[in-house]
């Protein structure tokens, strides 16, 4: 079995260690518009801090590959959820000091890592052989390129995980920090301990809901025992002003005869943009994102620009055009260049009073002044940089750390220094440049260099597909026709003439006044329809036309208005259990009038044609009765008396007529061992993990851009 099956196997692992592989992740179309844009990266924010794209599709990659046959929704909505978990627990741990260590980084790896499960690392005694486990990741890392797909996703998975670990830790500590002096009680550890211990045994008829119901015809619930009840409880429920709001929707879509004239526009521009040398000017004019000007790798590419660049079109090669959901795409391979993915550098930096971060009083002229000397000095006679960091450079804390070295810097993460191209490969290793940047003048060494790779620019022509004007005098005429028709029809031939014209409906949507979102139609006049329908003027049957910002028309029927009450439709389903369990009582009584002698489990078994079930063991801590979850009627077995029938016990899942046969009592003097407790303690730190991540996300203040993708 190969290693990344092993780790499937141990899918409870993935609930508790969320790593990833990086494979190919295929982008929603409309993340496309904004991927030349000045931040395409970031698709939302908790308490200010970014949730980046990579590190949201990274998580969606790793729990898609464990969670086959789920819908990629429900996949990307709790990576969703994930992230901003991890990221408002992890602020909170920050703000108070905490960090992690190297040593508690390995020891992590050692004991809470999905690697300690994998018997290719375990020593003779199950335990993870760390020097093993060492050299493996040590092998895996130290290739920049691995060609064997399993290597590499094997190294994915550890390069998340190696990123990921140090989070946990400083979770861990802040929860622990929390939880400090919050163990289970003595008490608590009895009693569970009680309920595993603590047994009884019994004779038992069941008879199911469903048997009953198919024999008896019992289910069946008129509207006048639902009204009787309402009525009888009508107290109970939370009063409350609310309400029920129904729609149509005209959505603002293109034609097919807009289609057929975009297509005919966007074969223009191909043809234009081909032919032409002014990119900047045409890509400027035409598109609905400005020209982008930067180089990019290919792994930073969309995945239709990765496939293109594969086959290594020349300068000037054309892609597309292509149509996803309404957005035409068009893209010029404008320029191609050879540069270094990472790059060791140094600097000397020369500050002035206008510089960020400075404290030195000379003017910005004094400075470029010394800085072009410097420069020139050290064009002349490179060996002199080194010396001239430790006397002229104003980076104090670069020089003193590190000797003036800003570090390998990763083309994906630079900072460019200006007028100074450190990535180019035409700059060679040991080059000097000059430029300046919002700290001062520089003067920049080339230290050293790594994985030369090409960088693409691309002009990228992208243009949404909208309904022309004539489209939209379509639709608003078809809009006022509805209304005029449906001036004075009731709900239901409102929605039924709707469906019938194939619009679309959405038919009695609760609201209250204090709400901001209709969950159903959820646009920017969310508000503006509910304040419109609690309206003291408003009545039963009013109906408007509200427009969103994007033209599609919205008509709003006031369905029902429910003061200081609840509507008996809303609440119908949630009575039904309630009046089920009332019938059946009654239907109990019924039947068990004509069993005059002694009631015995022979008697009742022989009545509803049932076989007696013998000596079936009980307990609280699962409170299961063979195959049924039943608490309540295991509650009710305990308060029993020994060798006597019960009267009917109303369960989950049908009817129990009970004898208690047995009763083992709980040993006064148990010896609790080490595993109990950690259980307990376990699950206090999942339920107060749960709670404390709910407050967390409650109190944050959340922003999410996917939508705007």
């Amino acid at each position: 079995m190969s290693f990344l099956e092993k780790i499937r196997k141990k899918t409870w692992l993935i609930l508790l260690f969320t790593g990833i592989s990086l494979i190919s992740f295929i982008l929603d179309p409309n993340i496309l518009l904004n991927f030349f844009s000045k931040n395409p990266n970031v698709i939302g924010k908790v308490n200010g801090e970014n949730i980046y794209l990579k590190e949201y599709v990274d998580c969606f990659q790793f729990l898609k590959r464990f969670r086959q046959g789920e819908t990629d929704l429900n996949i990307k909505n709790e990576a969703w959820k994930l992230l901003i978990h991890e990221k408002s627990l992890n602020q909170q741990a920050i703000k108070l000091g905490i960090e992690s260590t190297d040593q508690e980084f390995w020891k992590a790896v050692e004991k809470q890592s999905i690697y300690n499960q994998l018997i290719d690392f375990q020593d003779d005694k199950g335990n993870i052989d760390m020097n093993k486990f060492k050299l493996y990741v040590e092998n895996i890392e130290k290739n920049s390129k691995i060609s064997n797909p399993q290597l590499e996703d094997e190294k994915n998975i550890w390069l998340y995980e190696k990123k990921s670990i140090p989070k946990r830790i400083i979770a861990k500590k802040y929860v622990e920090m929390l939880m400090y002096g919050l163990n289970p009680t003595d008490v608590e550890v009895e009693l569970n301990h009680r309920n595993k211990k603590t047994f009884s045994v019994i004779d038992y008829v069941f008879l199911p809901y469903s048997e009953i119901d198919r024999k008896y015809n019992i289910y069946p619930i008129k509207k006048s025992e639902v009204s009787d009840f309402f009525k009888n409880q009508k107290q109970v429920y939370r009063k409350e002003d609310l309400r029920y709001l129904s729609f149509v929707i005209f959505k603002s879509v293109p034609s097919f005869n807009d289609k057929k004239n975009m297509e005919y526009n966007i074969k223009k521009l191909f043809d234009k943009l081909k032919s032409s040398n002014k990119n900047y000017d045409i890509v400027s004019n035409e598109s609905e994102k400005p020209f982008d000007s930067n180089f990019y790798i290919k792994k930073h590419l969309p995945i239709f620009l990765q496939s293109f660049v594969e086959k290594k079109p020349k300068v000037g090669a054309m892609f597309g055009p292509v149509n996803e959901d309404n957005i035409y795409i068009i893209a010029k391979l404008t320029g191609k260049k050879m540069i270094y993915d990472s790059v060791l550098s140094s600097h000397i930096l020369i500050s002035h009073k206008n510089a960020i971060r400075s404290s030195n009083k000379r003017t910005k002229k004094e400075a470029e002044k010394i800085a072009k000397s410097l420069y020139n000095e050290i064009k002349n006679n490179p060996y002199k940089f080194n010396s001239l960091i430790f006397k002229k450079s104003d980076d104090f804390i670069n020089v003193k750390k590190n000797k003036g070295s800003l570090g390998w810097m990763k083309y994906e993460n630079q900072n460019p220094i200006q007028t100074f191209d450190i990535f180019s490969s035409k700059n060679k290793k040991g080059t000097i440049g000059f430029t300046e940047t919002k700290f001062g003048f520089h003067i920049i060494r080339i230290d050293d260099q790594k994985n030369p790779e090409f960088a693409y620019q691309f002009g990228l022509i992208i243009k949404n597909l909208t309904p022309s004007k004539e489209t939209g005098n379509l639709i608003h005429k078809n809009v006022m026709h509805f209304m005029k028709e449906n001036k004075y029809s009731n709900l239901n031939l409102f929605i039924n003439n709707a469906r019938k014209k194939k619009y679309e409906t959405i038919f009695l949507e609760e609201v209250k006044k204090n709400q901001w979102n209709i969950h159903s139609i959820d646009t920017e006049l969310d508000k503006e329809i509910i304040n419109w329908s609690f309206n003291r003027k408003r009545k039963k049957g009013d109906k408007r036309i509200f427009i969103t910002q994007n033209k599609d028309y919205i008509i709003a029927y006031l369905s029902d208005i429910i003061k200081k009450g609840i509507s008996i439709k809303k609440m119908e389903s949630h009575f039904f259990p309630f009046i089920f369990d009332e019938k059946m009582k009654k239907f109990m009584f019924e039947m068990m009038k004509p069993m005059n002698k002694e009631i015995n489990l022979e008697n009742i078994a022989s009545h509803f044609l049932k076989k007696v079930r013998k000596s079936c063991k009980v307990n609280f801590y699962d409170s299961m009765i063979d195959h049924y979850k039943e608490p309540k009627v295991v509650g009710s077995i305990f308060s029993s008396s020994l060798n006597k029938t019960s009267k009917p016990l109303f369960g989950e899942n049908g009817i129990f007529f009970v004898k208690l046969i047995k009763y083992n009592d709980f040993d006064k003097k148990p010896s609790y061992s080490y595993s109990e407790i950690e259980f307990l303690n376990n699950e206090l730190i999942k339920y107060f993990l749960e709670k404390l991540g709910d407050i967390l996300v409650e109190k944050s203040k959340i922003k999410d851009f996917r939508k705007n993708m």
